[in-house]
């Protein structure tokens, strides 16, 4: 006698489980003040410090900073959480920082690197060195105000800020090999528009990658 033939059992697909970010977002877009209270836990220093990269002072920063996390609170709404919140919201960012940048890169063209961003990059050098950090970092902000300003700004992000690249990718809106590729064409202009100043004033040694920091 034959055996009917068998169906192997399978195991019934279980429904995907519910997105965190999109239920924090929901919750914080309702009013909870615990939800928000873990946003700004979670992004709030990560966008201060663009803020001040961009700003160049804590108090330019900090109102930078409120201004997007406002746009971020009546946004939140908005998010359909098909891509990550940390990302979403350094690319909600980006406007607001860089309006600000083009406002304010004019008037900082003549004014040397504030004692904020100085003290940022010097850590804990000696005088001396600490005198010698300052003039690289004035010529480095100087020549990025002359720069395109997405070469500015990339260089500003990793650079001068460190961020990873999955942020700047994020904060960009741009994929992976496209941002390499863009910084990399930054850092040989910069270093570039640098030889040409350090010549003018009679120096010829030629920037090394890296040193201009």
């Amino acid at each position: 006698m034959r055996l009917p033939d068998q169906t192997p059992m399978t195991t019934p697909r279980q429904p995907p489980g519910p997105n965190p970010d999109l239920f924090l977002a929901r919750r914080a877009a309702a009013g909870h003040p615990d939800a928000w209270a873990e946003l700004i836990e979670r992004y709030g220093r990560r966008i201060y410090n663009i803020a001040f990269q961009f700003a160049g002072h804590t108090g330019e920063a900090e109102d930078l900073t409120q201004e997007i996390f406002l746009k971020l609170y009546r946004n939140l709404g908005r998010y359909r959480g098909n891509v990550p919140l940390a990302g979403w919201t350094l690319r909600l960012s980006r406007n607001l920082c860089v309006d600000h940048y083009r406002r304010t890169r004019t008037e900082r063209r003549t004014v040397v690197v504030s004692e904020e961003l100085l003290k940022r990059h010097a850590g804990s050098m000696d005088t001396a060195a600490r005198a010698e950090r300052r003039e690289r970092l004035r010529m480095v902000y100087q020549t990025l105000e002359e720069m395109p300003e997405a070469f500015a700004e990339i260089l500003m992000l990793r650079d001068l800020q460190g961020l990873s690249y999955a942020d700047i990718c994020a904060f960009l809106d741009l994929p992976e090999g496209t941002m390499k590729s863009r910084l990399r064409r930054a850092r040989l202009e910069l270093m570039r528009r640098i030889d040409r100043r350090r010549r003018a004033l009679g120096d010829r040694t030629p920037t090394r990658r890296g040193s201009y920091q």
